[in-house]
């Protein structure tokens, strides 16, 4: 489903979304697809971060996706990655958005929850570098307690460099007048706040955001029916199966199995109408090898691995 091509010119599927005859104004393009700790992982000289750290090809920036309304020309980014600079370039560059000698930054910053991968690269909007004013951060209400109290965080609220925006789960928000989300909560390693999954809606499609979730059993709704009320779905494809980490008890990390998810979801991706990605990929994830057995199977069963730039549009 997808065809590998250098980062300078990232990979498209063969059925892209960019490729459709029913556009619309309403986008979302998708800024990085590797769980918290980034490809190559710091440290790590496994098969794949070897490859990554030999050939910028492999590399992928941690997972966020920007919410684009090429009307109003505003974007918003869901979860605020280490990798936020080079993020915020490809958005603004979708919405030709960078002036020379002002400050850029997005509309809003939608965040998921606080592990690392999620949440640091606010730093960015900080004092010691773009310092913006209020910007706009739509968030739960333990993800505001803990960032407020919390240094260096709390300085970002004291400085007023970010600005609250509380969201009710399960309740609809607007962005633009063409977009809207809904929050809602799934379970997932709660150490500092809970952990928010979002539905987001344009003017014609919905899609379908749960990149942390600790399995699909342990969420109280169907992730199938879930899926099949969505026209694309960006879900937790973490670690293709369970022999990836010799050593490490992987339940505790949490995590749906992609082979898990291949049978949970079959159906639904058999039914043609909702286009499944697998995003927040471990370093480990042998779906990340693009002529392996694990990402042939993938494909053969009708998903897609996502990859930086690709865009659907809504």
């Amino acid at each position: 489903m997808n065809i590998f091509l250098p980062s300078s010119k990232r990979r498209l599927s063969i059925d892209d979304p960019r490729k459709e005859k029913d556009e619309t104004d309403v986008l979302v393009k998708v800024l990085g697809t590797a769980q918290d700790g980034g490809l190559p992982q710091i440290g790590c000289y496994c098969k794949n971060c070897l490859m990554a750290r030999e050939d910028e090809r492999y590399s992928r920036l941690i997972s966020s996706i920007a919410i684009i309304d090429l009307g109003e020309k505003k974007f918003f980014i869901l979860d605020a990655t280490p990798d936020i600079r080079i993020q915020s370039d490809l958005a603004f560059n979708r919405v030709a958005l960078r002036k020379q000698g002002r400050k850029n930054s997005p509309h809003g910053v939608l965040l998921t929850h606080a592990h690392i991968g999620h949440y640091t690269g606010l730093m960015f909007f900080g004092y010691e570098s773009i310092s913006t004013h209020k910007l706009p951060v739509y968030c739960s209400s333990s993800m505001k307690n803990f960032l407020s109290n919390n240094g260096p965080w709390s300085q970002l609220v004291s400085l007023e460099n970010i600005s609250f925006h509380v969201i009710s789960l399960e309740k609809e928000f607007l962005l633009t007048p063409r977009i809207s989300f809904t929050p809602f909560l799934v379970p997932h390693r709660d150490e500092y706040t809970d952990n928010l999954g979002f539905r987001i809606s344009g003017e014609k499609r919905e899609l379908l955001y749960v990149p942390d979730i600790q399995s699909w059993k342990a969420w109280n709704r169907s992730i199938v029916e879930e899926t099949r009320k969505s026209d694309v779905a960006l879900l937790d494809g973490t670690f293709y199966s369970s022999e990836e980490l010799p050593g490490r008890d992987i339940s505790k990390i949490g995590h749906p199995f992609i082979k898990t998810s291949l049978e949970t979801l079959k159906n639904v991706a058999d039914e043609g109408k909702t286009k499944i990605y697998f995003t927040h990929l471990n370093h480990s994830n042998l779906a990340l090898d693009p002529e392996g057995e694990a990402r042939k199977e993938v494909e053969e069963k009708g998903f897609g691995i996502a990859s930086e730039g690709i865009e659907f549009f809504l």
